[in-house]
């Protein structure tokens, strides 16, 4: 908790240097506490596929199991896009509810769509790292 405290500090300390010189850009490097260390990425989901039930009108968007080796994984969110590639549209990850435990969800979409998704892989320190994006027509 002190180092939180501290590393507030420091940050507000930056804040009143950079208003006081007008606005620079040029930020100070503050270096993190001792103890505190940058959590490991998880790795990106892979293997992204769907199937589409016509009748039910449900898809459900898989992806490769995690790795038993991976220990950074604690599990996944699904997330929209904007458009086949992120330059189309940005994409934007469900950051509220359970993370999906398993390697694939299902919902409902009528038939004539095409939605954009990403599945994302999160660390215990809740940070994500984005699959490719996924076209799924129905």
């Amino acid at each position: 908790m002190r180092d939180r405290i501290r590393i507030a500090r420091r940050a507000a300390a930056v804040l009143v240097a950079l208003v006081a010189a007008g606005g620079a850009t040029t930020v100070p490097a503050v270096a993190a506490p001792a103890g505190i260390t940058r959590a490991a990425a998880a790795p990106a989901p892979t293997g992204l596929a769907y199937s589409y039930d016509a009748a039910t009108e449900r898809v459900t968007v898989r992806w490769d199991p995690k790795d038993p080796a991976d220990t950074v994984t604690t599990g996944y969110r699904e997330g929209g896009c904007g458009g086949p590639s992120t330059a189309d549209g940005p994409c934007f990850v469900r950051a509220s509810g359970p993370l999906l435990d398993g390697n694939s969800f299902t919902f409902r979409m009528a038939a004539g769509r095409t939605l954009y998704f990403r599945v994302y892989a999160e660390n215990a320190a809740h940070l994500t790292t984005g699959s490719v994006i996924l076209t799924v027509t129905t």
